[in-house]
């Protein structure tokens, strides 16, 4: 018999598979059965269809016994009625109509009272009218005035005095007297017997009346009137429709009286005192009108602007409104990392920094770019620093350097993170950015020899990220000695490093044109200004017409520190704020840094685990060590211990430092290494280190050979790269190494 599996060949003479039989025990066909119901729930109808009952083979399964999770239902309430911040709108909404309309009570009721009067009032002048028939006094002044006789005028007064007899005789008189004295007379019965108390609710169809006629008289005379005042319009009125509606009308956004919003969903209450609302746009209008008039708008809602919103939602007609009751960054934040410091993805997400207006989570994106933070002392850039390198530390794959311009004491906490970290020393600076440079070509060249344009994050096993971060940034670009070559290496890395995984962060204070290089600048694609002294030092730190543009720094207020619009190319200007993390009490970082060291001790990436060529290059340069801060981890780079001199001393670099000592010859003997290797560290590389007889050069050469080919492709592992020993007998016989090939091995592109 064939297999009645779907991809199983078939044969032609097998009967056909009853389906029943799958269910012979009761019980399994009532749990089919009850499945098949909850399937139905889940479809658009939500009702049975024709798939309803249909057994479909959807993969096979292993016979062991397991449950089988149904998948959710739809919802049969919608989810508006169990949102509850939806709910939570709906009922700010309510309460602000009653206070407002209690507190106006009294007005309403004065209203209420003036309106029945005039309605009282009204209806008795007109029902003495029609009794007395003063509708003839008109014709009988007309006769007077134009003298048509005594007799005419006494003819009408006698048909008055029959009109109005006739009229005091009607059916409709008489019963309406009748039944305002039943009424009055009752009404006075049960206020003599029962109190006001009980007569007064009885009272209430005739101040019913009485008000429906001062309506009607006050329509005869077209003057405008208002018993109820609307709650959406005050000021401190929750955010309606309605008031959205007003706004847009009040300030010529909607032209046309038929031009409304529609809501999409109802409006919810967010975090900071704030509503949300999401709403689509009449025909002809789009969001970038709203966005282009929202100050316009932000006044006729008696909010700062900086506490409206507006955002294209997906369609440009359709629109995302935020706006709070209060300023949205008036209380400051912990910064999430203090109570759990968990391993970050900066690469992707970007560094965790401050929260928005909407009370969202800023992450700082520094993938591919450069960075310019600016602003005056005092307004919160070192409070944003201080999130920045708290969110690095906990990313292992993020290689941290440093270089504080003025008050390094601050920045002593973070030392355990950075893989470079010094103080106030611009000729370092200057060292460090050219061995960035000397980095970024040793990169450069990986990239051409895998035929590729820019590095990606498979390439961070190999090549970890470079931030360097200048903190005061003016006191390196200003300095009389080196300042020039540092702007010119700025601008000259800036224009290409971004594509290999490197990033420069710079760092400035009360910034103008000159502080910051051009090109630099020109080259930052992400920008943060805190508050700033003028314009000319906004668009300093942002962009030409950035002030133009809506992004006045300058008007941040001193009394919300670490407030910041961050200018990132591609996206309109976001106002933020720096979460809080304690600098003054106690260390609040000194967790966060304490788990970011574990977590790269853990993964051998803590600075001084792995060879670092930056800090090589610093240590060949300077015969000083900043890894960590220095030996004493303080900023003050010093003589290396000796464990830190070997692991970042590479291997390569001697090999090439001996064959320039040489004269660059296109290839060295092994013994010719091993004596020079052996006069710079004769505890490694003597003969007596490796445990040969001083006079046995060959025995030497063989074993130093093997340990040097170890150790090279030991520092070679996982670069992709081999080098090894060769032999040649052209010149005569020998073996070792050749220049080239050591200067493909160590990244250098061919001359």
């Amino acid at each position: 018999m064939s297999d009645h599996l779907p991809d199983a060949p078939q044969n032609p003479d097998d009967k056909p598979l009853d389906v029943r039989q799958l269910f012979t025990n009761p019980d399994s066909l009532a749990d089919a059965e009850r499945e098949a119901r909850a399937r139905v729930q889940t479809t658009r109808a939500g009702h049975a269809d024709t798939i309803t009952g249909t057994v479909r083979l959807a993969h096979e399964v292993e016979d062991e016994a397991g449950i089988v999770e149904l998948p959710v239902a739809r919802r049969t309430l919608p989810t508006a009625l169990l949102d509850r911040e939806v709910w939570r709108h709906r009922i700010d909404v309510v309460v602000h109509a009653a206070g407002f309309h209690v507190a106006r009570s009294p007005r309403y009721a004065w209203r209420l009272g003036h309106l029945s009067v005039l309605g009282a009032w009204t209806e008795f002048r007109t029902a003495c009218g029609y009794l007395l028939a003063t509708d003839f006094g008109h014709m009988i002044d007309e006769a007077k005035r134009h003298n048509y006789g005594e007799d005419h005028v006494a003819q009408l007064r006698a048909d008055r005095r029959k009109e109005a007899k006739a009229r005091r005789r009607e059916n409709t008189t008489i019963l309406g007297i009748t039944g305002f004295t039943t009424y009055t007379t009752a009404v006075i019965a049960l206020a003599e017997v029962w109190g006001m108390g009980i007569a007064a609710p009885f009272l209430i169809p005739a101040l019913a009346f009485l008000y429906a006629c001062g309506v009607r008289e006050l329509g005869r005379r077209t003057e405008p009137f208002e018993v109820f005042e609307q709650a959406a319009a005050a000021e401190d009125a929750p955010l309606t429709d309605a008031t959205i509606n007003a706004v847009l009308h009040e300030r010529k956004i909607f032209t046309d009286e038929s031009h409304a919003i529609q809501l999409v969903g109802p409006i919810r209450e967010t975090t900071i005192n704030a509503s949300l609302a999401t709403f689509k746009l009449p025909s002809g209008i789009t969001a970038q009108r709203l966005i282009a008039n929202k100050n316009a708008i932000a006044e006729g809602l008696n909010v700062e602007p900086s506490w409206l919103d507006i955002e294209q939602d997906g369609h440009p007609s359709r629109v995302s409104m935020w706006i709070a009751s209060s300023d949205p960054l008036a209380k400051a934040r912990v910064s999430p990392l203090v109570a759990a410091p968990e391993r970050q993805d900066v690469y992707n997400q970007g560094a965790m920094i401050g929260f928005t207006r909407r009370g969202r989570t800023f992450y700082l994106p520094l993938r591919h770019v450069m960075v310019l933070l600016g602003g005056m002392s005092r307004t919160g850039k070192g409070m944003i620093l201080r999130n920045l390198i708290c969110a690095l530390g906990l990313d292992p794959r993020v290689n941290i350097r440093l270089a504080a311009g003025a008050k390094p004491g601050e920045h002593i906490g973070y030392a355990s993170v950075c893989a470079t970290f010094f103080g106030r020393r611009p000729d370092r600076v200057l060292a460090l950015l050219q061995g960035l440079l000397a980095e970024a070509l040793r990169r450069e060249a990986y990239l051409e020899e895998q035929g590729r344009a820019k590095m990606n994050e498979r390439d961070l096993e190999l090549f970890p990220w470079e931030i360097a971060i200048l903190d005061e940034a003016q006191e390196h670009t200003t300095d009389a000695e080196y300042g020039d070559d540092i702007s010119q290496l700025l601008e000259k890395l800036s224009g290409f490093i971004a594509a290999l995984n490197m990033t420069i962060i710079l760092v400035t204070q009360d910034p103008d044109k000159n502080t910051v290089p051009r090109k630099y600048k020109s080259n930052s694609a992400v920008r943060a200004a805190t508050k700033t002294g003028s314009p000319t030092q906004t668009n300093a730190i942002l962009k030409e017409g950035a002030t133009g543009a809506g992004m006045r720094a300058h008007e941040l207020s001193r009394d919300v520190p670490g407030a910041a619009i961050a200018d990132i190319d591609g996206l309109i200007g976001e106002l933020l704020r720096s979460y809080f993390i304690e600098d003054d009490a106690y260390d609040g970082a000194e967790p966060i840094i304490r788990a970011g060291h574990k977590l790269r001790t853990a993964e051998g990436r803590a600075p001084g685990q792995f060879f670092d060529p930056v800090e090589a290059f610093l240590l060949e340069r300077t015969g000083m060590s900043s890894v960590a801060g220095g030996p004493d981890g303080r900023g003050k780079p010093g003589r290396p211990t000796a464990a830190t001199a070997t692991l970042h001393r590479s291997l390569l670099t001697d090999l090439l430092d001996i064959f320039e000592a040489k004269g660059n010859p296109d290839r060295l003997r092994t013994v010719e290494i091993l004596t020079a290797l052996a006069a710079a560290d004769p505890d490694t590389w003597s003969a007596t280190a490796l445990g040969v007889d001083e006079d046995d050069e060959k025995g030497w050469a063989s074993k130093g050979g093997t340990k040097l080919n170890k150790d090279i492709a030991k520092e070679l592992d996982g670069t992709g790269r081999t080098l090894t020993s060769g032999e040649w007998t052209k010149g005569g016989r020998g073996r070792g190494y050749f220049l080239a090939e050591v200067r493909a091995a160590a990244g250098i592109a061919p001359e």
